[in-house]
């Protein structure tokens, strides 16, 4: 770190590599591969692990059941530890623990002069609370010591259905009911996707993510006739493994959206309806797939938040007052001829969508870090006029000639100090 700041050096860092978004990697600069900081140190007794940043929860999941023991970590084997918990990360266990950053208690992280500090409550406590959403500002975290809780068999897997104008209203109305209800009682984070994969001779595919702490298996959303049914008993680390199917399989080509809204069936249904319309046109482009995902954060999730100390962007989405959804896009393709042609496709539907939410009244600002793309604002929506100012205050406290603004190829930056500007972001970070 002290050799690529005082030469004023590019540079990016590599995490667990989960995401294919550009930024993991620099051209013209240095690539600092954190794949090899990958300890994984089991405390038993205090109930705390040591995760290296290039760790994937795969790894951290099957060392911690030795134990009997889990975390609250990503929801597919190979996604991150680091890009995870800079990010928020949302998981299994967030409807009793919160999010994932809300389960570290200490960061060991790289200042940019080069100066290694441990933050938690007590030492450096507002750098502490400020890297629960770090992404790239503060510097590169070496390692996370997260919470560790019981583990116990889960019950959980993937239903698909046919897309129907008669059927797929009522499992979107379905799921909010269950999302508000009997979700939290099985603490069970079901994920909604709907798009189009062509799948047993259908279109369009609806496919509910079950994923239940309570081991007793769940009824359907639905009554309509189901396509597949993967749903099991099983344990933790076996169901995440089950999660990464092949429509959730990385590709080289892709691009999301998000957006946060309340939970409204009607408006789930209309954006699915304004998205085929789009897409529909672009049947000519190889390899396309494109899919719409919900999924809940509900009161229970900030209440857990709360519990453990809460972090920049709680604030943003208790404005609601309400149990949310988070909406991501996803849509993926073959050639590099097609890409301006998709991502202005992702883009016209995220513009759409924000412009319907809002008049409608249903939409919140959050924006999740993890699934936005580069062009999203993600810090001025999420973070709270109070809590950014305190989180640059930190920034000022712990880079103050922005070092790492300037030369950090990669994630989400900070506003500058100006009014209405933000630095530009140039990539992101892992789900």
């Amino acid at each position: 770190m002290k050799t690529v700041t005082t030469n004023l050096c590019p540079f990016a860092v590599r995490s667990g590599g989960h995401m294919t978004w550009p930024g993991s990697n620099v051209q013209g600069g240095v690539t600092i591969d954190l794949r090899l900081l990958n300890n994984i140190d089991i405390d038993e007794k205090r109930s705390v692990a040591g995760l290296g940043p290039g760790s994937k929860w795969k790894t951290v999941y099957s060392a911690m059941e030795l134990y009997n023991l889990t975390a609250v970590g990503g929801r597919l084997p190979d996604v991150g530890v680091g890009g995870f918990l800079l990010g928020g990360g949302i998981s299994l266990l967030s409807f009793r623990n919160g999010f994932g950053s809300d389960n570290v208690v200490n960061y060991e992280i790289v200042l940019a002069d080069g100066t290694i500090v441990n933050a938690n409550a007590n030492s450096h406590p507002d750098l502490f609370w400020a890297l629960k959403l770090g992404s790239t500002n503060y510097g590169v975290v070496t390692r996370f010591d997260v919470r560790m809780y019981p583990l116990r068999d889960v019950w959980g897997g993937i239903r698909t259905y046919a897309v129907t104008s008669k059927d797929t209203p009522r499992l979107l109305s379905s799921w909010i009911s269950f999302a508000q209800g009997e979700a939290a009682t099985r603490e069970e984070l079901q994920g909604l996707f709907i798009g189009r994969w062509r799948k047993s001779g259908v279109d369009e595919i609806a496919t509910v993510w079950h994923a239940s702490l309570d081991s007793v298996p769940g009824p359907s959303l639905t009554d309509a006739p189901i396509i597949d049914d993967f749903t099991r008993t099983t344990s933790l680390l076996d169901l995440v493994n089950d999660l990464q199917s092949g429509d959730l399989a990385d590709t080289k080509r892709n691009r999301w959206h998000t957006l946060t809204v309340k939970l409204d069936a009607s408006f789930f249904w209309d954006v699915f309806n304004h998205a085929k319309s789009i897409f529909d046109k672009l049947e000519y482009i190889s390899g396309m797939h494109w899919d719409l995902t919900f999924q809940p954060i509900t009161r229970g999730f900030l209440t857990a938040s709360s519990e453990t100390g809460g972090n920049p962007f709680k604030s943003v989405l208790e404005e609601s007052e309400d149990d949310l959804a988070l909406i991501a896009y996803l849509i993926s393709w073959k050639d590099a001829a097609d890409d301006e042609v998709m991502n202005q496709a992702i883009r016209d539907l995220g513009i759409w969508s924000e412009g319907v939410a809002r008049e409608r009244g249903i939409l919140n600002r959050f924006l999740y870090l993890n699934y936005a793309n580069e062009e999203q604002p993600v810090y001025t929506r999420s973070v709270s006029q109070k809590d950014m100012a305190r989180m640059m205050d930190v920034k000022r406290r712990y880079d103050a000639k922005n070092t790492l603004g300037r030369l950090w190829i990669g994630g989400f930056k900070l506003p500058k100090d100006e009014p209405g500007t933000v630095f530009e972001s140039s990539s992101r970070i892992e789900l």
